[in-house]
């Protein structure tokens, strides 16, 4: 760990806060075992339109909340399948204060992505919930359960302290964030949202960047445009090759020239390098930033790619899965490319739709996009009556979005993280989505992503790292306590 630059906070902790915030010391082995028991109920999301019964986690979530004190809500949200069987929970529990006031909510996701059990060590398995050296492994450990029990913790603690406060803290439990929350984020948005659009929302995602030792504090995210391209040529026999007409040529093509070729508007990010690096280096200092240059990251054998920190301030794409053919003497005449786009805050779809228009154009491939977009080869004479070479379809959309940081809760925030963690806050935005870009494009205000430490989620030996979970519980409780009673 790098060593962090400390200062005396400008609202330090009051007695009566200090007293508030020994209660997470002294039950810091309850917030371990919490996470166990979740990580140990397995609760897969393998896609968004292949189901996977996950009532059992949340069932389990529910009676936790319950014999804490609180009051719950279960929301039934039918699958695609429509099958009376097949559905997903979202839960809310609340805690009411003692007058009116503000809604302050936490969130976090209780899905889990798949793993390959033979790639995990033997002694650490997926689902085991395993305790070794200070971490508890598990698939789903980091990403997101352990930030899910120090927001359980808080409001328990809040609870049962009896300190009052105005308004309703509440806590809603999402089914799908890991696929973008068709069933969770983007149906309650759609269809329930006076149950979750509160006034402030905190999602507790893992965001200590390893190796500071403090998390970041998570404003905006990038949006996600999943996207099918579904490449048209002709078949033909193996021995008599078509260059130019075999679909995964076509789809070959594509992808090799995209890098020269394919030009994305820039949107100015959220917060710049420069305000980045000013940040950082407030919080770490010059010789802390050095160390941190100097820190290499364990790298597999075939992993030759560099760290890129530049992809935080520009659209970025993936070429992440391909299918095509059917026999090994048979040119493919159709060839499904999936990409994974990642676009700024600020860059609308149809932007996006109309750079991959030109790009196609400059490969001489017609295009066609999803309903309710403008095609400009519509109005390009060369395409008009040629074939239809690339078919463009959604998997899932989202815009990149973002938090004002010195907004009324921003400084609640930064307050209280100076006051636990008596170090500057770092804020910043994510590559990844969460259901927090799903909750700004339905409106909500005022919503931050941090939790803690870890490490290898989506990967194998996934790992909380259970040092970090006691002051993040705390800031978690102390922001509850300020902005409920501001």
């Amino acid at each position: 760990m790098v060593s962090e630059k400390k200062f005396k906070p400008k609202f330090p902790l009051t007695e009566k806060e200090r007293k508030l915030l020994s209660l997470v010391d002294t039950n810091e082995e309850e917030i371990t075992d919490l996470l166990q028991k979740l990580v140990q109920i397995e609760s897969l999301n393998l896609s968004e339109f292949q189901y996977w019964d996950n009532r059992e986690i949340f069932k389990y979530t529910k009676k936790i909340m319950e014999e804490t004190g609180l009051k719950t809500e279960m929301f039934e949200v039918p699958f695609i399948s429509k099958k009376k069987n097949e559905f997903y929970y979202n839960l809310i529990a609340s805690l009411e204060g003692s007058a009116k006031g503000k809604t302050l909510q936490f969130n976090g996701h209780l899905d889990i992505v798949p793993y390959n059990k033979d790639n995990w060590d033997e002694e650490t398995p997926p689902i085991g919930g395993v305790i070794k050296d200070g971490k508890l492994y598990g698939r789903g450990s980091i990403d997101m359960k352990a930030g899910i029990a120090c927001q359980i913790m808080a409001m328990k603690l809040l609870k049962e302290s009896g300190e009052k406060f105005k308004g309703k803290l509440q806590m809603w439990f999402t089914p799908d964030e890991e696929t973008h929350g068709a069933y969770g984020s983007a149906y309650m948005t759609k269809h329930h949202l006076e149950a979750i659009n509160a006034d402030a929302t905190i999602i507790s995602e893992p965001s200590i960047w390893h190796p500071l030792a403090s998390p970041n504090i998570g404003m905006g995210e990038k949006g996600p445009h999943w996207l099918k391209f579904t490449f048209y040529g002709v078949a033909g026999h193996g021995s008599w090759p078509k260059e130019k007409s075999n679909a995964i040529n076509k789809a070959t093509r594509f992808m090799v020239n995209a890098k020269r070729k394919l030009k994305i508007p820039k949107r100015k990010p959220p917060i710049t390098k420069w305000q980045s690096l000013k940040q950082l280096i407030a919080r770490v200092g010059f010789t802390g930033y050095r160390e941190m240059r100097k820190f290499k990251p364990e790298k597999l054998p075939l992993d030759k790619d560099k760290r890129d920190s530049g992809i935080l301030y520009r659209t970025t794409y993936s070429f992440n899965d391909i299918k095509a053919g059917i026999k090994t003497n048979i040119i493919p005449d159709k060839c499904d490319l999936d990409v994974d786009f990642r676009t700024m805050p600020g860059l609308k779809s149809q932007e996006l739709f109309d750079s991959l228009v030109k790009y196609c154009s400059k490969l001489k491939y017609r295009i066609e996009l999803p309903e309710g977009y403008t095609n400009l080869q519509h109005d390009d004479s060369r395409f008009k009556d040629k074939p239809v070479d690339v078919d463009l379809s959604i998997l899932t959309i989202g815009e990149g979005s973002a938090t004002n940081p010195n907004s009324e809760f921003g400084k609640v925030i930064r307050n209280a993280f100076t006051a636990v963690y008596e170090t500057s806050p770092i804020f910043s935005y994510g590559t990844g989505f969460s259901d927090g870009g799903n909750m700004r494009e339905a409106g909500m205000k005022d919503i931050f992503v941090f939790g803690p430490g870890g490490r290898n989620a989506h990967n194998a030996n996934e790992y909380a790292d259970l040092s970090t979970l006691k002051d993040i519980t705390k800031l978690y409780l102390l922001i509850a306590y300020r902005y409920l009673n501001s």
